[in-house]
């Protein structure tokens, strides 16, 4: 065949951040309990994203559950439900066996939201959407914990995860998890890890999270 019947697209066209060129892997440490600082902070992939950075977090993890600190660096505004991405909201997407071959959620996914105030009743919830009969059953909200710490120019998102309400989770057997997630503005701006949602579909694309390593 020859050369001049192939087309092959110009190396500028092609729109790859730079996460796209290694996985993401990262420690989470023990923690029983006291604040989640220092050597807790989970590391910024916003450079890699080519993103705005306005959040740290950080995570900390026991046989009892996980638990994650969203540090906003920025004054809160507004929570909405159910259109949470449309306001203040922390999205924690985990997958308690780190499947990377699954190119789709199955029973072991989770997506998990938190809203910076409570609308309608609800605050913690999780919203995981499944394709194929590898299911589980969504956890019991009234399980989940949340709390939001307000200053002037920033706030602060607390958040436990008990153990129950995560299908598959046994840190003695299993000491790797899938992990990413989207710290979500009111007005539209958000925040990433390890993938952007203008390439893909965050919840149903589990084999792209990164790695959550349970270190003690």
């Amino acid at each position: 065949m020859s050369m001049q019947n192939s087309i092959e697209a110009p190396l500028d066209s092609i729109d790859l951040l730079p996460v796209n060129y290694f996985p993401l892997e990262f420690d989470c440490h023990y923690c029983s309990g006291g604040k989640l600082s220092g050597k807790y902070k989970i590391p910024s992939s916003s450079g890699l994203l080519c993103e705005e950075e306005f959040a740290a977090v950080s995570a900390g993890w026991n046989e009892e559950g996980i638990s994650f600190v969203v540090s906003v660096q920025q004054p809160f505004k507004q929570s909405v439900f159910p259109d949470h991405e449309y306001g203040d909201s922390v999205e924690i997407f985990l997958d308690t066996r780190d499947i990377k071959s699954a190119g789709f959620n199955h029973r072991f996914c989770h997506h998990f939201v938190f809203l910076g105030e409570p609308v309608e009743g609800q605050q913690a919830l999780e919203t995981t959407r499944f394709r194929t009969e590898d299911v589980h059953t969504l956890c019991d909200p009234g399980e989940l914990e949340v709390k939001t710490t307000r200053k002037r120019s920033s706030y602060e998102v607390s958040i436990r995860i008990p153990s129950p309400s995560l299908h598959g989770y046994d840190s003695g057997q299993f000491d790797r998890l899938g992990f990413t997630y989207r710290i979500n503005r009111y007005g539209g701006a958000a925040q990433h890890f390890s993938l952007h949602a203008s390439e893909y579909k965050i919840d149903q694309n589990p084999a792209l999270w990164s790695t959550m390593r349970l270190v003690r």
